[in-house]
């Protein structure tokens, strides 16, 4: 502190600015003691225990690319946003998982998520249900993106999650990836089915808007979330489901037969749909969707 040659009000002046810490020890009740601060508590009592469950969500992935400009030119994985809007809006933690190559690495990824969302993106190779990629459809340049680290990735990913009872919930390419992680097949091409189809793939401006009508099978678990037995969903996608996978079921068909839902006869909440609540969110069938994974996947926190 302060010695002689100052006067009083400067000493004061001084000593306030350079005042000690007060040692710790227990916050006092009452007024401060003259000549100390009062301890004052910094943190409010925090709750450890998260309310929220942690949803692990597939992303895609694209390769190394140097026509592509800087810095778009490596290897990248990416999502898009809709999806973990739509998992924040309805009450959970989004953590996107990347393409990893390590697959041992997948018990620890189990040990951190309360539920996996298995998203959309491009087409599963071939080999993974037994087929070779049909040619007519390499000229017509109709396959989307085969990348099979991600197939890889995504099937033992989901092979463990099922193990381990983690709640799935898959949208599009994670609804055809359900079907063939089990056994189940599909048709590479809705040109495949030998039957006139509605329209299920749709471009520019009216992707994702323009919509067709779906059945739900009363019974499934799928009805008892939507509670309707007709709905209308928004459409995207060429690659359909041929045989369903054991222990699965079709919850839902449009009206040309096209398989539009699976649900796991075994387990409490592994479930697929063909088209993309994520993208109409504010609808109430699709918030229903969402809000029953969260709530399976808090139920397992």
């Amino acid at each position: 502190m302060v010695g002689a040659g100052f006067s009083l009000r400067e000493k004061t002046i001084f000593n306030n600015k350079h005042r000690l810490p007060a040692r710790p020890g227990p916050a006092r009740s009452g007024p401060a003691r003259p000549g100390r601060q009062a301890v004052l508590p910094i943190f409010k009592k925090v709750n450890h225990k998260m309310k929220r469950p942690i949803i692990g969500i597939t992303c895609c992935m694209d390769y190394e690319d140097k026509k592509r400009k800087y810095p778009f030119t490596f290897a990248f994985d990416y999502l898009k946003r809709k999806y973990y809007e739509a998992v924040e809006l309805t009450g959970g933690v989004p953590l996107i998982l990347p393409n990893i190559e390590k697959l041992e690495l997948i018990d620890d990824i189990l040990k951190t998520i309360d539920g996996l969302l298995l998203s959309g993106g491009g087409d599963i190779h071939p080999s993974f249900f037994g087929q070779k990629i049909e040619k007519a459809l390499q000229k017509s340049k109709k396959y989307l993106k085969i990348i099979k680290e991600r197939d890889r990735f995504e099937i033992e990913l989901l092979k463990r999650a099922k193990d381990k009872n983690v709640p799935v919930f898959g949208i599009c390419r994670g609804h055809q990836l359900l079907n063939v992680a089990f056994g189940g097949t599909l048709y590479q091409d809705l040109s495949f089915l030998n039957l006139k189809t509605i329209e299920h793939s749709t471009k520019g401006k009216i992707k994702y808007k323009k919509k067709h009508s779906v059945e739900i099978k009363k019974g499934t678990k799928l009805f008892s979330i939507i509670k309707k037995k007709k709905v209308e969903v928004n459409t995207n996608h060429h690659q359909v489901i041929k045989d369903i996978a054991p222990g699965f079921i079709a919850s839902a068909r449009s009206r040309d037969g096209v398989i539009e839902a699976l649900e796991s006869l075994e387990d409490d909440f592994l479930l697929s749909v063909q088209w993309h609540p994520e993208m109409n969110i504010k609808e109430k069938q699709s918030q229903a969707l969402f809000k029953s994974f969260i709530q399976a996947s808090l139920k397992r926190k």
